[in-house]
């Protein structure tokens, strides 16, 4: 089990070892990344037990900045929402607008990667150079009988390499 800040720099550094030498970005500021987004999927579950698929990107300054979609659909489905996110970010980085993207969404995470729990927050975090999965598994928990409360409790992220979709050299050219 885990807090939000993802075990540290300790679970962090297992899941960058393999790619620091390609990589275009400091394995610190994809860090931020990752964890502003599981920090917010966190206040979402919190607050409603799920969350709709959402986005982060780091500026050509490093700076984070949230991304929301509005697709013009007031019941949209998560996976339009994913979408519209990734083809949105594909375009941003091919026009230089952002150095990292991360699509993070409320997912059933494979048996095959055998999660303690099945519920998990998967973040798509990318940069040229490193592209991965992290599925984060949680438990929610109601706690209280006059004054109700929610936990959400994390365990350790399970990474996953995959192809770069955002920033792929062979797309962007």
């Amino acid at each position: 089990k885990l807090t939000h800040e993802l075990g540290g720099q300790h679970s962090w550094g297992v899941i960058m070892s393999r790619q620091k030498e390609s990589m275009t970005i400091p394995p610190e500021k994809l860090h931020q990344l990752l964890t502003y987004c599981i920090e917010f999927a966190e206040m979402m579950l919190k607050d409603s037990g799920e969350f709709y698929p959402f986005g982060a990107v780091l500026d050509p300054e490093h700076e984070i900045r949230a991304v929301g979609a509005d697709i013009g659909n007031e019941q949209p489905s998560p996976g339009e929402l994913y979408q519209f996110l990734g083809n949105a970010f594909i375009q941003q980085a091919k026009s230089g607008e952002i150095s990292a993207a991360a699509i993070a969404c409320n997912v059933n995470i494979p048996e095959e990667y055998e999660p303690p729990v099945r519920d998990g927050v998967r973040v798509h975090i990318e940069c040229d150079g490193f592209s991965r999965y992290l599925y984060v598994p949680f438990i929610i928990e109601s706690k209280g009988f006059i004054k109700k409360t929610t936990d959400v409790t994390f365990y350790e992220p399970i990474p996953v390499a995959i192809d770069a979709q955002i920033f792929d050299s062979t797309q962007n050219a």
